[in-house]
């Protein structure tokens, strides 16, 4: 039994606890939370039929109940809550970014080396079917060489400009939170060779990014990445990998379950494959397989690539004079 403790208790931790509690895997169990307050963690708990309310976050992280942790507080405090997790001889699998620059991730992958206990970035969208079958197309030469994807991104975050996403203190703006995904996708599908990096950001009146777009070539120029993201446009969230005989369009590519191939020439063959669950469970069930095996990194989705793809988003910051107060 692998006994996962979550840090917070938002959104995304509830994502978190209802993947596992739905799954059938009876040796996976959430059995303890904590939040800033003891009463968010037992009304987190009772909702979610958690046994373990924590008073605070380092009480769960001491306890020798628990046997992984799932960081699921704002990025800014992945660092230090994945950092005391790992000291504490817990397995981590962290809400994406892993953290707020290169720097952060290549710290924390120390951490872990050196305390032999499991990390990984939770990007998700990595192990869905339907990423599966894609990256099958591409590497079956369906549509030949790619040439370029055109990735959307975008839907208008309420709360302005209270909510987290325009809060800079809470490393708020569109990059760090959704531009992480379609940066990922490249670079599985393509790799790190990339010649040239070029993009813009409207930076708002509370100091983040709240629309960008990124222009991505690769070395000899014949594979380029479009990616255009915001937090204030609605725009969708679909994505079109074009090569040379052919094209893929994906679905909601973040969470997809359904994506279709266009082969020149043929009729076109789509494909739906629909989340047991919420979509989490895949990257869980890659988390526990690792630890049961004694890894402390994932070979699908190894450190070197998340380091890659923060590095290059530390570039794109860079370019716009980005830098939050936590840094």
């Amino acid at each position: 039994m692998i006994r996962w403790g979550i840090v917070g208790t938002g959104m995304i931790a509830r994502r978190f606890a209802e993947a596992v509690n739905k799954m059938e895997d009876r040796e996976i169990t959430v059995w303890g939370a904590a939040s800033r307050s003891y009463a968010n963690a037992y009304r987190f708990c009772i909702e979610h039929q958690v046994p373990q309310a924590y008073e605070n976050y380092d009480d769960m992280l001491a306890s020798k109940d628990i046997d992984a942790v799932y960081i699921a507080v704002p990025h800014p405090w992945h660092c230090e809550y994945a950092a005391k997790a790992i000291c504490a001889g817990k397995h981590v699998l962290c809400e994406k970014p892993m953290a707020m620059n290169s720097e952060q991730v290549q710290y924390l992958i120390d951490l872990a080396y050196d305390h032999n206990v499991f990390l990984m970035e939770n990007m998700w969208t990595r192990f869905l079917p339907v990423t599966k079958q894609v990256r099958r197309w591409i590497e079956e030469g369906d549509i030949g060489e790619v040439r370029m994807m055109i990735t959307n991104y975008g839907f208008i975050a309420r709360g302005f400009p209270d909510s987290r996403w325009f809060n800079k203190e809470l490393g708020g703006g569109a990059l760090l939170d959704i531009g992480v995904y379609p940066i990922s996708y490249t670079t599985m599908l393509m790799g790190f060779d990339i010649d040239d990096i070029q993009t813009c950001a409207y930076i708002g009146e509370t100091g983040v990014d709240e629309h960008h777009n990124i222009w991505m070539r690769y070395r000899g120029g014949r594979f380029v990445s479009s990616i255009s993201c915001s937090v204030v446009d609605e725009f969708g969230s679909d994505m079109i990998i074009s090569g040379e005989y052919g094209k893929i369009e994906v679905d909601s590519f973040q969470k997809s379950e359904r994506a279709r191939l266009y082969r020149n020439g043929r009729e076109p063959e789509e494909i739906c494959l629909p989340h047991m669950v919420n979509g989490f469970e895949y990257s869980i069930r890659e988390a526990c397989h690792c630890i049961e095996l004694g890894e402390i990194e994932n070979p699908r989705l190894p450190w070197v690539v998340t380091l890659g793809n923060m590095k290059i988003m530390d570039d794109i910051r860079r370019k716009w004079g980005l830098r939050y107060p936590c840094e």
